[in-house]
């Protein structure tokens, strides 16, 4: 579990916008190396790290960007005016401390809005919408601001963040879809040791916050016939949430999704999912989320179709600055996703 928690130390304290997702992608194929029979990075920034050589190819994916924002405007007082990337929550971001990627290197900013001082009761009712927000760098001016290396196009990321919590708990920036990234890249070792019958690709993907646009591209480039999407999960298992909308809980195994808005995962492959479970002796959890959306979307409608399944770690408090997970799951969802891999291999 250790090597583990130190993958997924090392992950979120990287920053990985959408377009930007070079520092992440640096650590996995590290990570991968000497374990793998090759590593490519195509022009839209994807990693794809293959595994083995002949039978059937299997698609391990997961994306590496996260929520983020960008300038898009500087207004006279120096204030950054920002466009969110990826579906970001603006209940939590009033007051966050965030990472602005100047051309001349990182600076602090604040995400500030209107005072409740001078707000007026019908909005101080209703959280602020993200039109509403800006980012402070102290600057006085927007000659400062761009003097200091901010123009339009500069991302903007929260801090890295990783702690240990209270048992087998973590707390952490980015785990959608660090976890998924993590697991991963440890089941592509895995199957490098079992040495499989298969050609399997790890393929870390990018833009996924903002239209599952890099598995798009990194599904065309492996044609797989199987593919496995690694995932940071919803986890509604918080006061107020009725038991039925949970979705899934922390600390009773991995997701295996049956439906969510871009995709019904074929019988086939929940059952082979189903059995990859038993055999590895790990709890699992089926998961249907109508208001989600997994690269699995693009994937398993490429060619005349892939057989596509998704494996979740579940995390609470998605698209925030910090969300939490159980290590045992995730340890599960390494588990599941070898043995899903070793099933695939006997069955040729």
């Amino acid at each position: 579990m250790e090597e583990a928690v130190e993958l997924l130390r090392e992950l979120c304290t990287r920053h990985a916008p959408p377009g930007g997702e070079e520092e992440v992608a640096g650590v996995l194929a590290k990570f991968l190396e000497g374990y793998c029979d090759s590593v490519e990075l195509d022009l839209m920034g994807n990693l794809l790290v293959r595994i083995g050589k002949g039978g059937p190819r299997v698609m391990l994916a997961a994306h590496m960007d996260e929520v983020a924002m960008m300038v898009r405007w500087i207004d006279a007082n120096g204030f950054l005016i920002f466009t969110p990337l990826g579906g970001l929550d603006p209940r939590v971001l009033v007051g966050q401390r965030v990472v602005v990627h100047s051309e001349k290197g990182p600076l602090d900013g604040y995400i500030g809005a209107k005072p409740p001082h001078v707000t007026g009761p019908e909005e101080a009712r209703r959280a602020p919408e993200v039109r509403e927000l800006y980012i402070d760098i102290g600057a006085s001016s927007r000659e400062e601001a761009v003097a200091a290396g901010v123009r339009v196009g500069t991302y903007a990321t929260f801090p890295p963040s990783f702690a240990r919590l209270l048992g087998t708990r973590v707390m952490g920036k980015a785990f959608d879809d660090r976890a998924g990234c993590a697991v991963a890249a440890l089941a592509a070792r895995e199957a490098s040791r079992m040495g499989l019958g298969l050609e399997v690709y790890a393929a870390f993907t990018v833009q996924e916050e903002v239209g599952l646009r890099g598995a798009s591209t990194a599904v065309n480039a492996i044609s797989p016939s199987y593919a496995i999407v690694l995932e940071g999960t919803v986890a509604a298992d918080t006061p107020g949430v009725p038991e039925s909308e949970a979705v899934t809980r922390l600390g009773a195994g991995p997701a295996v999704r049956v439906l969510d808005s871009s995709m019904i995962t074929g019988r086939e492959v929940l059952r082979l999912l189903e059995e990859a479970a038993a055999r590895a002796g790990v709890p699992y959890q089926l998961q249907i989320v109508p208001g989600s959306a997994t690269d699995a979307g693009r994937i398993h409608l490429h060619g005349r179709g892939v057989a596509t399944g998704v494996v979740g770690v579940p995390c609470r408090y998605l698209h925030s600055p910090n969300l939490v997970l159980d290590l045992r799951d995730l340890e599960a969802a390494v588990r599941l996703t070898a043995e899903a891999l070793r099933l695939l291999s006997e069955r040729g």
